[in-house]
């Protein structure tokens, strides 16, 4: 079965809207134009509006980047349109190598949701919220990709053996910050959580603790400041970002080692982080499942407890190796917490 189909968000969003496949469903259509923010003009001349996409020039630019001269797949909405493939304006949801451009603009705040012609699987996607409140902004400087030469340095090696669980967490507190964004009147506008990856102050969090910044400053575990530097990678889709802190000449600081594979469903994991202002709290839990979202297993749904100000927040095993980044929350079910998989930074 095609990836784009058995991807966790194109599941969500399929569902009760497709009733079965059509010959235009399954092959790759290939964009010629994109329409109002919304819509796509097919090479056959066909126009897929993006089902509860509102119009605005930010899903206009994503689409641009995203879909314009790419080849997408189209999933009808059979429910308002029983022939579409005869039909040359339909609603519908489309993906990109696996990755659901609906739901990517409406996640990423790119435009506000739209009722029209929406059915009860796409409702579902406004009960999602990521864990930081911020006013989306474009001011996060460019970077490219991550480097596979970035490894953790060596010359204080990451511990690894602890006697205890709360041996372990003591360390990881070291490692773990407070991640304050400001505009540029020097009003707060984001918070949210990170760490380091590298002793040199190479740190990671989510991209969307970023938005609606133009300067931002850390606070570790011990009081000290540190402002941020240099963006290295970021991606908007997987939300993440990799940046580097202004530690003084020589000056080091404990970090924390990426886990070497995805975790297995069942394993035992905490998080640590700042919800809702409330510096290095613990939650423990479980996997429950790891899910798909445009890659394989990007996603880690957990059911220790995160809130807004854990976005960023490292999911480490008991081994205190970091599993995921903590993202976002189901507001309408209980302990359906979810982090990206650390193996998307690629380190």
């Amino acid at each position: 079965m095609k990836n784009w189909r058995t991807s966790w968000l194109a599941g969500l969003f399929a569902l009760g809207a497709v009733a079965c496949s059509t010959d235009f469903e399954d092959i790759p259509h290939y964009v010629v134009q994109v329409e109002d923010g919304n819509t796509l003009v097919l090479k056959s001349g066909k126009k897929v509006h993006l089902i509860g996409v509102e119009p605005s020039s930010a899903s206009q630019e994503y689409l641009e980047d995203k879909a314009l001269h790419n080849k997408v797949r189209v999933v009808f909405d059979r429910s308002n349109y029983p022939n579409t493939s005869e039909a040359q304006e339909v609603w519908g949801y489309a993906t990109v190598d696996g990755l659901h451009l609906n739901a990517q603009i409406l996640q990423h705040g790119l435009a506000s949701m739209n009722d029209a012609w929406l059915t009860d699987s796409l409702r579902v996607f406004s009960s999602y919220s990521t864990l930081t409140t911020h006013r989306p902004s474009e001011n996060i400087p460019e970077a490219g990709p991550v480097k596979k030469s970035l490894k953790p340095i060596t010359t204080t090696p990451v511990k690894t053996e602890f006697s205890s669980f709360a041996d372990l967490v003591e360390y990881a507190e070291q490692c773990v910050f407070l991640v304050l964004g400001r505009d540029e009147k020097g009003k707060t506008v984001s918070q949210g959580t990170g760490f380091f990856l590298q002793e040199n102050g190479l740190c990671v969090s989510n991209y969307h603790v970023f938005e609606g910044g133009t300067e931002w400053m850390i606070r570790t575990a011990n009081g000290s400041r540190y402002r941020v530097t240099d963006i290295i990678a970021k991606d908007k889709n997987y939300d993440y970002i990799v940046f580097k802190v202004d530690l003084a000449e020589g000056e080091e600081y404990p970090f924390l080692k990426p886990a070497s594979k995805t975790p297995r469903k069942g394993t035992d994991i905490f998080v640590l982080g700042n919800p809702r202002g409330l510096e290095s709290t613990i939650t423990r839990g479980i996997v429950s499942a790891v899910r798909d979202q445009g890659m394989k297993e990007a996603v880690i749904q957990i059911d220790a407890a995160i809130s807004p100000g854990s976005s960023g927040s490292p999911v480490m095993n008991m081994e205190g190796d970091v599993i995921g980044i903590a993202t976002y929350k189901a507001r309408d079910c209980e302990s359906c917490n979810f982090a990206m998989n650390v193996q998307v930074l690629g380190f």
